[in-house]
Order: structure tokens, then C-alpha cells, then sequence
């Protein structure tokens, strides 16, 4: 069984943001119109394609470097 990469401070982030949702992650990427491992690759670091955390900000609902995820 391979083992789970852990989260990057972007994945603790957007986790949090997921659980006061109360969103999955595959939802997140539904509405991001991505595929599901891809949400899953940009929080544990092995995605950093800013146009995929963009997207993801947006639909999270991130507006400022503050409350950038």
C-alpha cells in the first residue's frame, strides 16, 4: 500500500478551508473543473502550477496573500 505524502502548509490550508466547507476534496475539484489527484498533488507539493492554485483559491473563496491558501 503506498504511503500518504504528507500536507504542505498550501494543503493545511486549503484542508481547513475543505473541513469549514465541509467539502471533499473531490468536490473541491469538481468545482474547480480539475481532476481530484490533482487537488491532491497541489496539497501535498508535487503540483505547483499557479494557474491549479489559482483555481483552487477562487473556489475557496481567497482573495488576499493573507488568506492565500
Amino acid at each position: 500500500m503506498p504511503r500518504k505524502r504528507p500536507l504542505t502548509e498550501i494543503g493545511l490550508r486549503i484542508r481547513a478551508e475543505l473541513d469549514r466547507k465541509g467539502w471533499t476534496q473531490r468536490e473541491l475539484a469538481e468545482k474547480c473543473g480539475i481532476n481530484y489527484r490533482v487537488v491532491n498533488d497541489v496539497m501535498t507539493g508535487q503540483n505547483r502550477k499557479p494557474e491549479n492554485i489559482a483555481k483552487i483559491k477562487e473556489i475557496l473563496g481567497c482573495r488576499e496573500e493573507k488568506d492565500a491558501v
